[in-house]
């Protein structure tokens, strides 16, 4: 091609559009290693602002009108990936530091050597809506893929309601959970990649793995080709939670918290790495049987007769010990005072007390409405 690139980093330009910033101030808006004619350069787009007033600056707003060009080299999506995670996928494959991109994206915070596998990034609005620009997607579609970015999570905006990211030692909400290394190589990536899930663990159905917080790269997963039915009730879990809505949710972590009631003798969380998998199978049965019960109760028709007769089904389905844990939680859903309409099967139940509102990233302990403890007293759960 005889096309030469420059390898100098001082190919700044103003472009039109781009918001005031300080006079003689650059910021760093994307950048990629490419290759033209066997000559690799670092090819980096920056602004610089020269000569404007701190009066302009103030009066127009930092980062109102910024449109960042889309990064040249793109990553695939991995579902539930964490901000950091994909992040720093995407500094690397355009041959930048993480807080080289980051500087892109506005102003942050960040602790000292942050690292995805341990904790998570966070933006405000207007940073995300850059962050969609670099990668040259819609922000529904970097929401759908990476739950830390979704409204619920988002930063409060700043005074000025500029661009704003913070990446902090301990994340916001949930776990950050290693992901399914097959998962990630049928996307065509091959560098770890951690997922956001609200429970330390998380089973890959379609591969068959399972994978939690523990960072033990000596086994980072745990094959479950000896045990499919821990496969098949996960996959029934994420078919009841996609029927119900968060009311699935709800249910799963009041199975778990049935199973940890004295009574049970069952392990409870965090006793060790496998009980998740050993608990699944009869969760996701105890939750499935508690679906009958709770759809009478919201739509305000669970009488006390038909309160009765579904424990004495569940007390013969399950053992005894299991049906005196689901008697003390019926108690704890009473009927709501504003019953809702009864719904057609195949649309969400309805959310109502003890459990009126969820957040995306809350832990069966924390959703759970049993009184007792669900989790095993250990100092570091997991591993």
């Amino acid at each position: 091609m005889g096309l030469r690139v420059s390898r100098s980093r001082t190919c700044a330009y103003a472009a039109p559009g781009y918001a005031p910033v300080r006079p003689g101030y650059r910021k760093w808006l994307c950048g990629s290693e490419i290759t033209l004619s066997g000559v690799i350069s670092l090819v980096v787009a920056e602004i610089t602002c020269r000569g404007r007033s701190a009066t302009q600056e103030s009066a127009q707003g930092r980062g109102s009108s910024v449109h960042p060009r889309s990064l040249p080299l793109k990553v695939r999506f991995l579902a539930g990936e964490s901000t950091g995670s994909y992040m720093t996928r995407l500094a690397t494959r355009n041959g930048l530091t993480a807080s080289r991109l980051l500087d892109s994206l506005g102003e942050g915070q960040s602790a000292p050597d942050v690292d995805p596998r341990y904790t998570e990034l966070y933006v405000n609005r207007a940073a995300r809506g850059r962050l969609a620009a670099l990668i040259g997607r819609p922000v529904g579609e970097l929401t759908r893929a990476l739950p830390s970015t979704s409204d619920e999570h988002l930063l409060p905006d700043n005074a000025d309601g500029g661009p704003v990211w913070k990446w902090p030692w301990v994340p916001h909400g949930g776990y950050l959970v290693r992901g399914c290394a097959l998962c990630a190589t049928v996307r065509e990536v091959d560098e770890p990649v951690w997922l956001i899930c609200p429970d330390r663990w998380h089973i890959c159905v379609r591969h068959g793995r399972f994978s939690d917080n523990s960072r033990d790269d000596k086994v980072p997963f745990i094959d479950l080709a000896p045990g499919p039915h821990v496969v098949e009730a996960e996959r029934r879990r994420v078919e009841l939670v996609r029927r119900l809505g968060p009311a699935g949710r709800v249910l799963v972590a009041d199975a778990f918290g049935v199973l940890a009631h004295e009574a049970v003798r069952a392990p409870r969380l965090g006793t060790d790495r496998t009980t998740p998998l050993r608990l699944l199978p009869t969760v996701v049965k105890v939750a499935s049987a508690m679906i009958s019960a709770e759809r009478r109760r919201v739509e305000g028709r669970l009488t006390r007769v038909h309160q009765r007769e579904w424990l004495r089904q569940a007390k013969s389905e399950f053992r005894s010990d299991i049906g005196m844990a689901l008697q003390a939680w019926s108690e704890k859903h009473t009927l709501p005072r504003t019953p809702v309409q009864p719904r057609p099967r195949g649309t969400h139940l309805p959310l109502a007390l003890p459990h009126e509102e969820i957040g995306g990233m809350q832990s069966v302990d924390e959703i759970t409405c049993v009184p007792w403890g669900v989790l095993a007293m250990t100092e570091r759960p997991y591993g």
